[in-house]
C-alpha cells in the first residue's frame, strides 16, 4: 500500500515536471518564433491577430459553458486585465521583436518579472517581500540594467527602444500577477476573459489596418505562426503550466522559468543566428539565477525536518 502511494507520487510528479518543461520551451520558443516572423513575412499587427483571434476562438467553448458561473464582476475585473496581460503586454513583446532580439525579450520579459512583482507589490500593493525574494529581485535588476546599458552603449537606438518595450511589457504583466492574486480569478477563465476581450479590440482594428504582409504571406508560414501564437502560446501553455502548478506546486514551477532566458538565447542562436556577447551571456545568466533563487521555496519536507 505504501509503495503504491509512494509510486502514484512519483508519478504525479512526473508528469508535473513533464507539463513544467512543456512550458519551459513554449515560452522560450515563443520569442523566437515571434522574431523570425516580425523579421520576415509578417507586421507585428499580423502576429497579434493571430495570436488573439485564433486564442479567442479555442477558448469560446470554455465561456459558452462556463457563461452562466462567470459573475457580472469577473467581466468587469477582466477589462483591467486585459491591458495588463492581453493585447497591451503582447503588442509591446512583437512590436519589441522588430528591433531587439529574441534573447532580450526573454530575459527582459520573465527575467524582468520578478524584480517588478517585488517593487510594485511593496509601493502598489504593500506587500512585505520575502529575503530571498529581494535578493533575487536584485539580481534580476542588476541583469537587466546590465542587458539595457550595453544596448544603449554598442548596439544601435532601436535595439534600446525593443529592450524598453520588452520592460513595460514585464512591468504589465507582474501587474497582472499581483491583481490576479487579489482577485482570486482563477487562471483559465481570467486568460479565457482576457483573449477574448482582446480579440474583440484587434480583429476590428487588424481589418481596419489590412497588412498586405498577411495577404501575401505563404500559406506554410502563416500555419506555424497560427500554431505558435494562438495554439501552443494562447492555449498550450497556460493548460501546462496550470497541471504543473497541481502537480508541483507553484514554487517549483516558478523556479522553473529561470531556464527560459537562457534556453530562448540558445534557440536563438541556433535558429536565428543571433550570437550573444559575453556581456549579454553574463547578464542572462545573472537574470536567470534572480529568477531561481526569487522563485525557491524550501519543500515541505525540509521545511518539517529543520
Amino acid at each position: 500500500m505504501i509503495a503504491r502511494a509512494a509510486g502514484e507520487e512519483r508519478g504525479s510528479e512526473v508528469g508535473g515536471y513533464g507539463a513544467a518543461i512543456l512550458a519551459v520551451v513554449i515560452a522560450a520558443s515563443y520569442p523566437v518564433a515571434t522574431r523570425a516572423g516580425v523579421t520576415g513575412s509578417f507586421a507585428p499587427q499580423d502576429l497579434i491577430l493571430l495570436r488573439f483571434g485564433v486564442g479567442a476562438l479555442i477558448f469560446l467553448p470554455y465561456l459558452l459553458l462556463h457563461f452562466s458561473a462567470i459573475r457580472p464582476k469577473i467581466w468587469l475585473q477582466g477589462l483591467p486585465l486585459t491591458l495588463f496581460q492581453g493585447a497591451g503586454m503582447a503588442g509591446l513583446v512583437i512590436c519589441g521583436l522588430q528591433f531587439a532580439p529574441a534573447s532580450h525579450a526573454a530575459a527582459l520579459g520573465p527575467g524582468a518579472s520578478p524584480a517588478w512583482v517585488a517593487v510594485l507589490g511593496f509601493f502598489i500593493f504593500s506587500k512585505r517581500p520575502l529575503l530571498r525574494t529581494v535578493v533575487g529581485a536584485a539580481l534580476c535588476t542588476a541583469g537587466v540594467v546590465t542587458l539595457t546599458c550595453w544596448s544603449a552603449s554598442v548596439e544601435s537606438a532601436a535595439v534600446l527602444v525593443g529592450d524598453t518595450m520588452f520592460l513595460a511589457a514585464s512591468a504589465l504583466g507582474a501587474l497582472y500577477v499581483l491583481q490576479l492574486r487579489k482577485l482570486g480569478i482563477g487562471p483559465i477563465q481570467s486568460a479565457a476573459i482576457v483573449t477574448l476581450y482582446s480579440a474583440l479590440v484587434v480583429v476590428p482594428w487588424h481589418f481596419g489596418t489590412v497588412s498586405e504582409a498577411l495577404l501575401h504571406a505563404a500559406p506554410r508560414e502563416i500555419f506555424w505562426q497560427i500554431l505558435w501564437q494562438g495554439v501552443l502560446v494562447g492555449c498550450v501553455a497556460l493548460v501546462a503550466l496550470n497541471h504543473a502548478i497541481a502537480r508541483l506546486g507553484p514554487e517549483r514551477s516558478s523556479a522553473l522559468v529561470a531556464f527560459v532566458p537562457v534556453l530562448s538565447a540558445l534557440l536563438a542562436l541556433l535558429f536565428l543566428g543571433e550570437i550573444p556577447s559575453a556581456t549579454e551571456a553574463a547578464a542572462i545568466l545573472v537574470i536567470s539565477t534572480g529568477v531561481s533563487i526569487g522563485a525557491w521555496r524550501p519543500s515541505a519536507k525540509s521545511a518539517t525536518s529543520v
